[in-house]
């Protein structure tokens, strides 16, 4: 219940805090649903185009195609999950169904036969990836919901976020990143053996991992959830999309996401081909401290976050966020240097620190729409605003995707050339890794600039929302 109206003095209450181990627990389905979102998104090029040779523009097609499909399956699995009635809650029985049936698909993906006509690898491919891509939607779409309702305090809000925020980045440190190096390591008989071997052993840990909230966390049942109507999955979506806040949050985060997604991944073959100078086993090390220098510094910003959301609000600290995101897109341009690797790791971090921000705070920022949106449509729906919100990523990296395939055969690289690229390939590659973000940067700016929910706000809506239905 809110404790005071005035946000400068208010006290978290007691049924709004959320225990270290509660989030803790919520934490692990976090650290697997960073590899299930990630990892191919990630490895499909290094894996698929430069391992086993298939078209980047096919490899980039397909993970499109599946992105467009998450258009159906996750505003269905949001309403499907709001709409639940079930004596584990309204996310548990989703959230374990899905974290098996994703750790498997996951590991189906890794099995995929060598040699394969580029017209028998879509079709597989892409088969493989819409199962997988289906099942996490199942997994992730309740866990997202989970988190908006664990509690109902401004700033708890964002806590959590950074919680699942810190399980993405932990993985991102000791798992993700070291995923090629695993696969190219001298233990394995050839990188076939490699990438199969490592893709199940990381699907195992993932079920498990997955299935931990779903098996631990009770889910605090609301009476006035229990009985409020079941809302179609039509007018769910019109109720969402009509929702003014929720619209700019989304807008921004699409336009800095789909910017920076278009050429992120593209950053590997100038590290490969010319800064390290086609030397695999150097490449996939720094590859590996690149990556991980990326979630070092989203740890790190976890504390400065919660400090700034706190004293200036979400919104102004949301807004800083892309500056970090356009200063280092920027530095990508003097930081590609022939032996020296580690330079690559500047840009990453000041990145890192901008995406940081996105993701914490403009979910945290998701949460309290629900509040503003119930006090306008009377039901609670974070199932259906978390898929929405997910949904959007996802189609951002759709379209980032199929794009990034597209560039790359359009600078004129050609992975059987090895070092001895067209002489502008790289340095096209390097100039669309600084200018490209830094648009999309510039609009998520001007659209979270927008978003009017701030603290004295929702401690007014709350105080209206508590009024109307109880505390119970």
């Amino acid at each position: 219940m809110v404790t005071t109206a005035d946000p400068k003095t208010e006290v978290l209450a007691a049924e709004d805090k959320v225990s270290l181990w509660r989030k803790i627990l919520y934490g692990s389905g976090c650290f697997a649903d960073m590899t299930f979102q990630w990892t191919l998104i990630a490895f499909a090029l290094p894996i698929f185009n430069m391992e086993l040779g298939y078209s980047p523009a096919i490899i980039g097609l397909v993970l499109a195609i599946t992105r467009i499909w998450d258009a159906v399956t996750d505003p269905l699995m949001g309403s499907i999950s709001d709409n639940a009635r079930t004596r584990f809650g309204r996310r548990r029985p989703f959230i374990g169904i899905g974290a098996i049936l994703a750790g498997l698909f996951f590991i189906s993906l890794w099995f995929i036969p060598p040699g394969l006509s580029n017209g028998v690898f879509i079709v597989y491919f892409t088969i493989a990836s819409i199962l997988f891509y289906t099942s996490f939607t199942i997994f992730s779409v309740p866990l997202y919901a989970m988190g908006y309702e664990m509690s109902a305090d401004y700033h708890e809000r964002t806590k959590i976020m950074g919680v699942r925020i810190f399980a993405n980045s932990l993985n991102g440190i000791i798992l993700f990143p070291w995923f090629l190096l695993l696969v190219q390591s001298s233990f394995w008989a050839n990188p076939i053996e490699g990438i199969r071997m490592v893709g199940l052993g990381i699907g195992v840990v993932m079920i498990i991992l997955g299935l931990i909230p779903a098996l631990t966390l009770k889910e605090k049942v609301k009476n006035y959830v229990d009985k409020q109507e079941r809302v179609s999955v039509f007018k769910s979506l019109k109720f969402t999309f009509t929702c003014k806040p929720f619209v700019y949050l989304v807008l921004a985060f699409f336009a800095a996401l789909f910017a920076y997604n278009t050429v992120a991944s593209t950053y590997v073959y100038p590290l490969r081909y010319f800064v390290c100078a086609g030397d695999a086993e150097l490449y996939s090390f720094w590859f590996g401290w690149i990556e991980a220098s990326h979630h070092i510094a989203t740890l790190a910003m976890l504390a400065p976050l919660a400090f700034l959301s706190r004293k200036i609000g979400k919104r102004m600290a949301a807004t800083i966020a892309p500056i970090f995101l356009i200063i280092g897109s920027i530095t990508y341009l003097f930081c590609f240097v022939p032996g020296m690797p580690w330079l690559v790791l500047i840009p990453r971090v000041l990145i890192a620190m901008g995406i940081a921000g996105l993701f914490v705070l403009v979910p945290s920022m998701i949460a309290d729409v629900v509040d503003y949106d119930e006090r306008l449509t009377g039901t609670r729906r974070e199932g259906m605003f978390g898929a929405v919100h997910f949904w959007v990523l996802k189609l951002a990296l759709a379209f980032a995707l199929g794009l990034t395939g597209v560039l790359v055969n359009a600078t004129g690289f050609d992975v059987a050339l090895g070092v001895n690229q067209p002489a502008n390939t790289m340095n096209t590659m390097i100039l669309l890794l600084g200018v490209v973000p830094t648009i999309g940067a510039v609009v998520a700016m001007v659209l979270i600039g927008r978003y009017q929910l701030t603290e004295g706000k929702m401690q007014t809506i709350r105080a209206e929302l508590e009024a109307r239905r109880g505390v119970d």
